[in-house]
């Protein structure tokens, strides 16, 4: 799902430059979904849930776009889990009216409070067996949660949409609000003025006219959410696109749009169908082929993954790649928690970067990676695991369960190697004990692991339980103990106290005449030294390719001063002292110790090739260290932390 405020396009000639990345999109997201949430009663997942199964849904609507107005029957095959069962409840809110109730086609008893409908059955029923139920019922459905239920306008012409996730789906229609049961297989049917089209999930059947009104029929045949069940009503214009399989088959690309935006959104058609043929190639083949995948334009501001019918403010480039990787997580597998959320909106975040590095001739990869680095790093704490469920904010945070949810796969890709990391996505994906049903953080974690023949444990302990990020400092010197070979120190601060050390692996890229060498270092201790070089070295670069969600200081050369004096200061921050190598001292060399405003804090005398100096008395803050002597002058900077 995606929420925006507005979206950026940025004007050019050039069509490629209005795909940009925005850096703020998902900021945006976030802030308008919290802003855009209308409080509600807190809602319970019921324990009787686990009692049943749903096995098949027929929805009946009847709506108008004028009206904020439903009635409606539901009728549920219902599959009893256990022996004994003499009720059956839903969720439904109290603002609509129960007219009556069936079971096996018999009227039955039934209360309606606190948000739930509790059904008597007409004998109790044993395990395995099935038992149909048939709701009526008739109201004005109240706006909670994301709206749930809205009526509009696009320009003069009425609209209706609903919008679900994550609590909303009872505001409309008697449900199984649950992250336990997907409904197997639905139909929906539409009853509107005949002037209308009315979209949904799964395939269109029929869309018949009778007298003033029409009922559209939409069949979907894959287990499906309750969130993710949607409808929208409106005077839209539809045209269709397809994407060629390689078995010679075609996936449908079905769009219902606003007649004033019709001519724009068939220009769109040659990326949408780029991303999809994407997507099918790097993961699996879109799980609902069968049917089709659609877009239908709808008045939230943004983008809702309604299966195999994305609701869409518009069809613009990141908005269609972020809800178009949904069809895949967070509808083929969608999370059983909202504790983790990511697995819905950290994963569609990082798909559509995918979409970034592979189309468009990879130009906005680079942008994507520093403006995702630049948000999350913005401030100094906040992790990707949501503990507060009750706390909408927290759930959709644009800088936690979205980008940084996203860039944990990207650093995990880093750990893995690309070929290993998306095999373990597919077997994610194919798991038959996930695939059409709800994934743990826990079964994703497993399959990683099982890919890389290795223990992610304490990654995830950093990173997805953990806050912050890591802040490093590097310093390379040349080692005159072991023959003159280049080192590099790495020393390693975080931003969030709930992290000692990140263990990672560092990417450095070395540079010697002009040629470059990358580096692939295991930091797994402070202060941490790695032979680098055997010879002289121009520069290094701290992660060129950002892989990591990590900041750096500047990093501090050996500065060579003469062919036969080289001077070097390093700073030990775990022993809170100076080292300074005299390769040739001529006995009077002095150490100045200087603040940033010019004032000199204490100077020592020097004496010997290697002498160590203690500087634990000072405050933290950045500080220039200046050598002098009749030969030579040297001066490097160093920041004192914590």
């Amino acid at each position: 799902m995606k929420k925006l405020l507005y979206l950026v396009l940025i004007a050019s000639a050039n069509s490629v430059l209005a795909q940009a990345p925005d850096p703020d999109f998902n900021d945006k997201a976030a802030f308008a979904e919290a802003k855009s949430w209308l409080k509600t009663a807190t809602f319970t997942e019921s324990e009787n849930y686990a009692s049943f199964d749903l096995i098949y849904q027929s929805l009946h609507f009847t709506v108008d776009p004028a009206a904020n107005y439903i009635s409606g029957l539901v009728f549920s095959n219902v599959k009893f889990l256990k022996d004994g069962n003499t009720k059956v409840q839903f969720d439904l809110t109290d603002s609509l009216t129960v007219d009556s109730v069936k079971c096996n086609s018999e009227l039955t008893t039934f209360t309606h409070s606190s948000n739930k409908i509790d059904i008597a059955l007409l004998m109790p029923m044993g395990i395995n067996s099935i038992s149909p139920i048939e709701v009526f019922y008739h109201g004005s459905p109240p706006q909670s949660g994301f709206g749930s239920f809205i009526v509009s306008k696009h320009g003069n012409e009425h609209i209706l949409w609903t919008l679900s996730e994550p609590y909303g789906a009872r505001d409309w229609w008697p449900c199984k609000e649950s992250l336990q049961d997907k409904i197997d297989s639905i139909d929906v049917f539409i009853t509107c003025p005949s002037r209308y089209k009315a979209a949904s999930n799964g395939k269109l059947i029929s869309d018949l006219v009778s007298g003033t009104n029409k009922t559209a029929h939409w069949k979907h045949r894959y287990p499906i959410a309750t969130y993710l069940v949607g409808i929208a009503v409106t005077n839209y214009e539809s045209y269709s696109d397809f994407l060629d399989l390689p078995d010679g088959k075609k996936i449908e690309v079905l769009n219902y749009v606003y007649p004033e935006y019709l001519t724009i959104a068939k220009t769109k058609s040659s990326y949408i169908l780029d991303i999809l043929a994407f997507y099918n190639s790097r993961f699996i083949t879109y799980p609902f082929a069968s049917e089709k995948y659609g877009h239908a334009q709808f008045g939230w501001g943004g983008g809702m993954e309604h299966q195999t019918m994305s609701f869409m403010t518009s069809l613009d480039f990141e908005l269609v790649a972020h809800e178009m990787a949904h069809q895949w997580f967070g509808d083929f597998v969608t999370l059983a928690s909202w504790h983790d959320i990511w697995l819905n909106e950290g994963f569609a975040t990082y798909l559509s970067a995918l979409v970034y590095e592979n189309l468009l001739n990879g130009y906005y990869w680079p942008i994507w990676k520093e403006n995702t680095i630049k948000k999350i790093t913005s401030e100094p704490g906040g992790s990707v695991y949501v503990a507060d469920t009750t706390d909408v904010n927290r759930i959709f945070n644009g800088r936690l369960s979205y980008s940084k949810g996203a860039y944990l796969l990207h650093m995990l890709r880093w750990e893995m190697s690309d070929t290993l990391f998306f095999k373990g996505l597919k077997n994610y994906l194919t798991d038959p004990d996930i695939a059409n049903g709800f994934a743990t953080q826990e079964k994703f974690v497993k399959h990683m692991e099982a890919a890389a023949d290795t223990t992610f444990t304490e990654f995830f302990n950093d990173w997805y339980y953990g806050e912050g990020y890591p802040l490093f400092q590097l310093t390379y010197f040349t080692d005159y103990s072991n023959l003159g070979k280049i080192k590099l120190r790495i020393h390693q601060n975080q931003s969030n106290t709930s992290i000692p050390f990140y263990e990672m692996h560092v990417p450095i890229r070395a540079w010697t005449g002009g040629k470059s060498k990358d580096l692939r270092l295991y930091n797994t201790m402070q202060d941490q030294e790695f032979t680098i070089s055997t010879h002289a070295i121009d520069s290094i670069q701290f992660d060129p390719e950002k892989w990591l969600l990590a900041k750096s200081d500047i990093i501090t050369p050996v500065l060579h001063v003469s062919k036969s004096i080289q001077i070097q200061i390093f700073y030990e921050p775990s022993k809170k002292q100076l080292r300074v190598i005299l390769p040739n001292p001529s006995g009077n060399e002095t150490l100045r110790i200087i603040d940033l405003k010019g004032r000199i804090v204490k100077v020592y005398g020097l004496s010997g090739i290697d002498t160590y100096v203690d500087i634990s008395y000072l405050k933290t803050g950045i500080y220039l260290t200046e050598i002098h002597s009749n030969r030579t002058k040297k001066v490097e900077k160093i920041m004192i932390s914590n």
